[in-house]
């Protein structure tokens, strides 16, 4: 029996490639995802002619370059058939992050380690910006296999929902947030640290007791979760503890008997430069709490006290979701990891 082309007209194919750029296109994606297999025969080029409505010089230009590509094989009076060679298109994939910090870096390089080599992943970029979220999801629309996109800082508007449902959901992976509101069901892995920086500094109160205050120290520049801040102000006011959000760190703001928690690695350097010239001994006349882990963190100045949302685990964890085909919603936890700053 023959293959209908019913995928074709379904899929989210790029409207400004060629007509038969899009059918190699969507050949290629059902070959991958295993929708078409080795030895299965395709429709005449008549045949696909009608099934696509497309003019049969497109589909025998599509034919024509597969045959070449070594992805299909004619046999005469008989068609044309998937290659049972072992030629294979590598898989490809959009990443798509506000911006290239440490932490997504991890996430990527993890990601894409557990993908393997069959995979092609291209990172992009969005700076934050609404639009500019916009304009590279609709321009690559049609270009990947699947969307792993990390919307920070984005909210979830009409336009951004329009946007994000023009993606199959069986394509999309949202990390770090999750959009209920989009249509279709999708993949989505999501640390929500509120409740767990509550739960988790509330079994080590033995190291948070012998300080009077804590600085959450954040930087206009970089990426943050507002739950981060509900999580330690919660905290703090379930100690009676006396709790603010610094804008970034000065020399003035380091004070004996306080703790500075420091979301970006530029402000960790800060607060340990600033407490080597005031003499102030961290894990004993100041606190230090850095988020995530480095091997830097593990022998800087004695070692630093780290609370992790676990970037490493969080790739792996994505790619094995892309791979089973799981558009599940799961979670990533917290890690807290005590050393001498603390």
């Amino acid at each position: 029996m023959n293959k209908t082309f019913v995928s074709f007209s379904a899929k989210n194919i790029d409207a400004k490639l060629p007509k038969y750029r899009q059918l190699i296109n969507s050949l290629l994606q059902d070959i991958e995802m295993g929708e078409l297999k080795p030895g299965e025969r395709l429709p005449s080029i008549n045949e696909a002619s009608e099934e696509c409505y497309l003019s049969r010089d497109t589909v025998e230009r599509a034919y024509t370059e597969l045959h070449k590509m070594g992805v299909i094989t004619s046999i005469f009076r008989k068609g044309y058939f998937i290659s049972e060679s072992k030629l294979k298109t590598k898989t490809k994939v959009l990443f798509l992050v506000g911006k290239i910090t440490d932490s997504n870096k991890s996430i990527y390089d993890a990601f894409c380690s557990h993908v393997g080599k069959h995979f092609h992943v291209d990172i992009f970029t969005y700076q934050y910006k609404s639009q500019q979220f916009q304009e590279i999801i609709n321009l690559q629309l049609g270009n990947y296999h699947y969307y792993v996109v990390m919307p920070h800082l984005i909210e979830a508007e009409d336009s951004i929902l329009t946007c994000l449902n023009k993606i199959s959901g069986d394509r999309l992976l949202l990390l770090d947030q999750n959009f209920e509101q989009i249509r279709h069901t999708h993949a989505s892995l999501v640390c929500e640290p509120a409740k767990q920086i509550v739960q988790i500094f509330t079994t080590q109160l033995n190291l948070f007791n012998k300080y009077r205050a804590f600085n959450l120290v954040l930087t206009e520049e970089d990426y943050f979760d507002p739950q981060w801040i509900n999580g330690c102000r919660e905290f703090c006011e379930s100690i009676s503890m006396d709790f603010q959000v610094l804008d970034g760190l000065e020399q003035e703001d380091i004070r004996l008997g306080e703790i500075y928690f420091t979301l970006a690695d530029m402000e960790l350097a800060k607060a340990i430069h600033y407490a080597d010239k005031l003499e102030l001994r961290l894990g004993k006349d100041i606190g230090v709490l850095a988020h995530n882990d480095s091997c830097l963190k593990d022998i800087l100045a004695g070692g630093i006290t780290v609370l992790s949302s676990q970037p490493d685990q969080m790739g792996t964890i994505a790619a094995q979701m892309l791979l089973d085909h799981d558009k599940t919603s799961k979670k990533i936890e917290l890690k807290l990891i005590v050393r001498k700053s603390l």
